[in-house]
């Protein structure tokens, strides 16, 4: 492992990012509607960009990083990285208001709620074009296989720095459990400032706010770690590490569009689910982690047992 490259990526990232989040979340927490969402959401999606511009600054092999694209033999890991999270959200969100039953509406409180905050009413957008909400769903659903294709665009800058640099230069040093544990805690961190400013990810009332968010979601992104590094790993192509990356961020606000906010508990239990990234909802995909983590690491020992 190249030390002072590691070191020097981080630190760019970090100070970059840090800052642009800083920036954007004081603004929109300063600047509640539609304004103030529309800086933050940029800001975010400019931040995507920071860990490949770093990693090319510490003077990471654009070259070995695995653009070209490679489609024989990776049908499987396409399909996966596209489509494998469906499932799994759907099982995280299910087992989540099986367990909290009062925080599931189907009417979409908490979506007009959120197009409210942003100066847009949403319930009257709907009546409008003739449509309710359940209508809407159905409607919106063709998009959700689309959009893991869509998002690339923005995913393919984490991936770059993390899966491409950061991850493999770990490796040098340490195994692979170890890789995904820093690895998957160094790229939590790139998230932190939003998270405890803005409210990302969780809001910022949920219980043990602030720092069990810290905690789970750094867990989450060691388990999102693990995966995108077996596909990226098996594949050679950071393209399918960006597409899963992406695959995931479209279906996390899949949960929200059927959740209560009139509910009180609601934002209590955002540390909970119903997004993949809460403690309950978000056991599937750990467990998927893991058993994927588990898999790899016994065919690798395998493997060098038969050198």
């Amino acid at each position: 492992m190249d030390k002072k490259k590691v070191i020097k990526f981080l630190v760019i990232t970090y100070v970059i990012s840090w800052t642009i989040q800083s920036a954007v979340s004081l603004y929109m927490v300063n600047n509640p509607g539609m304004t103030g969402t529309t800086v933050f959401q940029a800001g975010m999606a400019i931040c995507m960009y920071i860990p490949l511009i770093a990693a090319l600054i510490s003077k990471a092999s654009f070259r070995e990083m695995g653009w070209k694209p490679r489609f024989k033999g990776n049908f499987g890991w396409l399909v996966f990285a596209a489509y494998g999270m469906l499932p799994v959200v759907a099982a995280g969100t299910a087992i989540f208001f099986m367990i909290f039953p009062d925080l599931f509406d189907a009417g979409g409180s908490y979506i007009m709620a959120q197009y409210e905050a942003a100066g847009v009413n949403f319930a009257a957008q709907l009546e409008q074009s003739g449509m309710n909400y359940q209508m809407y769903i159905l409607a919106s659903l063709p998009g959700f296989l689309i959009a893991p294709f869509i998002n690339i665009v923005t995913a393919i800058g984490e991936e770059a720095g993390w899966r491409g640099f950061l991850y493999p230069e770990l490796n040098k040093k340490f195994g692979k459990a170890s890789t995904w544990i820093i690895g998957g805690i160094c790229w939590a961190a790139f998230h932190f400032p939003a998270m405890l400013i803005a409210g990302y990810e969780y809001g910022l009332n949920y219980i043990g706010s602030p720092w069990l968010g810290l905690i789970v979601f750094t867990v989450f992104c060691i388990a999102m770690g693990v995966m995108e590094e077996i596909v990226y790993s098996k594949t050679k192509c950071i393209w399918y590490a960006a597409l899963l990356h992406g695959s995931i961020n479209a279906l996390a606000t899949l949960p929200s569009m059927i959740a209560n906010a009139n509910n009180v508990n609601l934002e209590k239990y955002m540390i909970l689910g119903p997004a993949p990234n809460g403690i309950i909802a978000g056991l599937p995909l750990i467990i998927l982690a893991v058993f994927m983590g588990v898999a790899v690491i016994r065919k690798d020992k395998k493997s060098k047992e038969a050198v």
